[in-house]
């Protein structure tokens, strides 16, 4: 009869703090192939030690372990590996079945780990269920089955490799007296039909009775060896090759097993799959959301400004630092005016395309504009005196429904809006062109009731797009500011209140900066502003973009950590 295992002076020692244990001492042991074996003793006796040594879990702090022709003591943990796969059978307590496969995906769980092909390993693990007893459960699982069942189960997948050596700790344990008996017959029948050798750690010596010899271990020693009366130590026949499945030797999964794996188990935990999905979904939007948002504000900017034009260049007079900082309705005196003079200098630049002057009026004046009997106020919703066409851009470029608009060149007339036009038709019926040419009086009121009246003509009526307020014409706006502020003489030769340069391109507006900057002037450019507005934007890009990938980072983290389980939970399994 050949020899399965040998044990040579084999002793392990643990470590507990300072202290050192000794689990075995100089144990020497043969078992040959094809025998039954019990491992019996208390608690602390040192078998389960012994029995994890032989499988390759533990290695021995000196001496020899050899099982089936290798020593376990000088092996690596990939030919321990291949040993476990291929040799060695586990038979546990606590039956360790996968509570999410059903009985056959269990059995058949060591062949798709070995690569072998889908068909053959559901044979051959249905084969083995209908042996142990288990044909009419093949679908069924752990959770479903009882603790005897379960037990067979974990037999058969003991079986599925045909080891030569099957190692059962407590086999019985967890079952009652009658399921365990069955137990220990399908056990005895399937080393005697099949020639594998079995080795049961067990306490209870109604189940070590089942062996050919019980080895008694006491405080990490064999104190006595039991060759049990009628045993059938005889010549066995070795554990046969026969039928057993061509499995690769690293061991390594099959794309298809692995795809079929992965999304089984997906379809076992649909409501934890499809909430981890939903977090790295929300997360993503939101990332996505917050930065499009920021990227969106900016572009609409841009195009506004690029509306605007991205040419003009705003000049204004150079007030006392004392008086800049707030000066609603203009009272203060310039340190450098905004002369007529300048703005002829501007116009004659060769970068220059046109210089549009503008002047404010306070937005509390009161003003009527009365046309033949009709009088109606004026509504002005803004203190800014837009200028001539095309000043700000082709945002601001007006649309005329009739008449003319103001040229650069006028000094008198004005242009009034469609919703002025359409109250003054109102009561008189005719079209807006039959508004141009017709004088009428503006009359401008002080808060503290004096009053003053202007006479103009009407030269346009224009539609009210991009406008707020009735356009009063460059001469009017003079003089009315001129009476408002109460000085005798028109504001023409004091100066205007800013001055709209439009540069023939983006690339003359440095230019225009220039000249402004040698009049001591205060000029800027819409370039100038739109960089500051984009540096700004950029700073709210960042916080949005860390606000969504603060989103991203918990939904990460989340999906981190219930991955973290179900790998813990897997690597259990």
């Amino acid at each position: 009869m050949s020899t399965a295992i040998q044990f040579v002076n084999v002793c392990r020692q643990y470590h507990l703090g300072s202290a050192e244990v000794d689990a075995l001492k100089n144990i020497n042991l043969e078992i040959d192939q094809g025998e039954f074996v019990a491992l019996v003793g208390p608690s602390g006796s040192g078998k389960s030690t012994l029995l994890h040594l032989l499988g390759g879990l533990d290695h021995p702090s000196s001496g020899e372990i050899n099982a089936q022709g290798i020593a376990l003591q000088a092996a690596s943990e990939e030919e321990l590996t291949r040993l476990r796969r291929h040799k060695i059978g586990f038979i546990f307590q606590t039956f360790n079945l996968l509570p999410t496969l059903s009985a056959l995906e269990n059995v058949a769980l060591p062949l798709m780990l070995g690569g072998v092909p889908l068909a053959e390993r559901n044979q051959q693990a249905e084969a083995l269920l209908q042996r142990v007893g288990l044909g009419h459960r093949l679908h069924h699982r752990p959770t479903e089955m009882s603790g005897g069942e379960q037990q067979r189960a974990a037999i058969a997948r003991a079986l599925i490799n045909h080891p030569q050596i099957i190692l059962a700790d407590e086999p019985t344990g967890n079952l009652d007296s009658s399921t365990g008996a069955e137990v220990m017959d399908l056990l005895r029948e399937l080393n005697a039909e099949r020639g594998v050798t079995l080795i049961i750690v067990t306490h209870d010596l109604e189940v070590a009775a089942y062996a050919d010899r019980i080895v008694h271990l006491r405080d990490g020693q064999i104190s006595k060896i039991e060759i049990l009366e009628g045993s059938p130590l005889k010549e066995a026949s070795p554990a046969t090759s026969e039928n057993r499945a061509k499995t690769k030797s690293n061991g390594s999964l099959a794309l298809k097993d692995l795809l079929r794996s992965a999304f089984g188990n997906l379809r076992r935990r649909p409501v934890r799959n499809i909430l981890t999905s939903a977090g790295v979904v929300i997360g993503i939007v939101t990332l996505v959301a917050m930065v499009s948002f920021g990227v969106g504000v900016q572009a609409e900017v841009n195009r506004n400004f690029a509306a605007l034009g991205l040419e003009n260049v705003i000049i204004s007079p150079t007030f006392p630092e004392e008086d800049a900082a707030f000066d609603p309705f203009g009272f203060a005196e310039p340190l450098v005016p905004l002369t007529p003079e300048m703005v002829a200098a501007f116009r004659a630049m060769p970068e220059v395309e046109s210089a549009t002057p503008v002047l404010n009026l306070p937005s509390n004046m009161e003003v009527s504009l009365t046309l033949g009997d009709q009088t109606l106020p004026l509504r002005l919703a803004s203190n800014f005196g837009g200028g001539p066409p095309g000043m700000m851009g082709d945002l601001a470029t007006p649309e005329m429904l009739a008449g003319n608009p103001l040229g650069e060149g006028d000094t008198a007339g004005m242009v009034i809006l469609v919703g002025l036009a359409d109250e003054l038709l109102a009561k008189t019926g005719g079209d807006y062109a039959d508004l141009v040419g017709q004088a009428v009086t503006l009359t401008v009121r002080l808060p503290r009731g004096e009053t003053r009246d202007f006479t103009t003509t009407v030269i346009g009526v224009q539609n009210s797009h991009g406008y707020s307020s009735a356009d009063l014409g460059l001469q009017e706006r003079i003089e009315i500011k001129a009476w408002w502020y109460g000085r005798p003489d028109t504001l023409s030769t004091d100066g205007y209140d800013m001055l709209v340069v439009r540069a023939v391109d983006q690339l003359a507006v440095p230019s225009v900066l220039e000249n402004a900057a040698s009049r001591n002037l205060e000029a800027q450019s819409l370039g100038t502003i739109l960089e500051l507005a984009n540096r700004v934007l950029a700073v709210m890009q960042a916080l949005l973009g860390s606000v969504g990938g603060l989103a991203l980072l918990v939904a990460t983290l989340g999906v981190a950590n219930t991955m973290m389980m179900a790998i813990y939970e897997r690597t259990r399994e």
